[in-house]
């Protein structure tokens, strides 16, 4: 049985298209070639992103009448898994980016649309969310990047950190503090272009074994961002944001079932193919269910992933079952690769398979769009809404 034949059926045929379009991308020199990078401590080239524009992936969501695919979110999360197969740390970058023109696309304004939807579909704008920063991760209320009023906009002063592909991007999508109270009602958000400007500057953030994520950090003194580039305003801003990291936690977690999807589809292929004792790996019991443990809670994960991602679809905003979804399916991703790692022994750590790429990449989606305290405890303050004593 397909393991994503509960997405499946509630895509359209032409969405499925989609989907069978990003696997036929993804097999062959693309796959290849982020797995080459990676044992050469290297970033995948960035070629790939252009070539994944030039087939209309990046406008996946984006609205037709703006040249997109107006594609549903059920649609992004299993084009997303398609690329996981292959590369963690790519499907997460290009579906960062993929993000960013759908976001400019929907909810942009006609001046935003107009100055920065097109290059973005054709991959030359490439846009990231800057929530968090040195000193603050997941206390976004905490932010100290401030945005000062001037004549015809803001000035921008701050620095983010852990930007995905930051050093690449030509603009962030910034939160940041209007004025010097704290608190969530004075953080606006912004479009942030870059240009040529002297005002930004970029460090990378370097991750061995995540070269491809390209993290970075960013910081502004004194970057002038016009009038049109605000989102939303002082008040409005946080809320919006969190709406949107519910939907990038399960699409997390929909690639970390993905990626250790591909591990034990691997693991299961070299152990069926290696003798060992006069009989094949998968004959000897021991190892056996210690495959068998792998599936039963990859199972398990994708079930929670979709009933996650199945509320989203229908436009419910469920913030438990996000936390819950992402938290599982994280942890058990890094678990059940470093199992499949295992089980196939020294080689499995080698270049002779992905399995070492594979948990080399998904052990960061341990800290994207929250940790795992920070999701315990959202499941946990939400506990007596959600399981309500019983009336008998």
């Amino acid at each position: 049985m397909n393991l994503y034949h509960q997405y499946e059926s509630l895509l359209s045929a032409e969405e499925l298209g989609y989907v069978a379009k990003a696997r036929e991308f993804c097999t062959g020199s693309f796959s290849e070639s982020l797995l080459a990078a990676h044992m050469a401590g290297k970033a995948f080239p960035e070629r790939w992103i252009a070539d994944w524009a030039a087939i209309g992936m990046l406008g996946l969501q984006a609205k037709r009448a703006h040249g997109g695919l107006g594609a549903s979110y059920l649609c992004k999360i299993r084009v997303a898994q398609e690329m996981a197969h292959h590369g963690f740390a790519a499907a997460f970058c290009l579906n960062h980016h993929q993000g960013g023109a759908t976001r400019l696309s929907q909810a942009g304004t006609p001046v935003q649309i107009e100055h920065l939807l097109a290059p973005a579909l054709r991959g030359e704008l490439l846009l990231t969310t800057a929530m968090t920063e040195p000193a603050g991760g997941s206390d976004v209320s905490a932010l100290t990047t401030t945005a000062t009023p001037v004549n015809g906009g803001w000035t921008l002063s701050g620095t983010k950190a852990w930007m995905t592909n930051g050093l690449l991007v030509g603009g962030l999508i910034v939160l940041a503090r209007v004025g010097d109270a704290a608190g969530a009602e004075n953080i606006a958000s912004f479009y942030v272009p870059f240009g040529a400007s002297e005002s930004v500057k970029r460090t990378e953030v370097l991750v061995p074994g995540g070269r491809s994520f390209r993290l970075a950090e960013v910081a502004f003194d004194r970057h002038f961002v016009p009038d049109w580039c605000l989102i939303a305003p002082p008040g409005a801003a946080l809320k919006a944001s969190m709406t949107a990291v519910n939907g990038a936690r399960v699409h997390v977690a929909a690639m970390s079932v993905a990626t250790l999807y591909a591990a034990l589809c691997e693991a299961v292929d070299y152990c069926e193919n290696r003798q060992a004792f006069g009989k094949p790996l998968t004959g000897h019991q021991g190892l056996r269910w210690e495959l068998a443990e792998v599936s039963i809670r990859l199972e398990a994960a994708n079930a929670l992933v979709f009933r996650a991602a199945e509320q989203i679809q229908i436009g419910e905003n469920p913030v438990g079952l996000a936390a819950q979804a992402k938290k599982f399916a994280v942890d058990t991703a890094i678990w059940g690769i470093d199992q499949c790692v295992r089980i196939v022994g020294a080689t499995g750590a080698s270049a002779a398979h992905r399995l070492n790429m594979h948990l080399a990449e998904v052990r960061m989606a341990a800290y994207a769009d929250g940790t795992n305290e920070m999701l315990l405890d959202r499941v946990g303050r939400g506990l007596s809404s959600t399981y309500p004593k019983s009336i008998s």
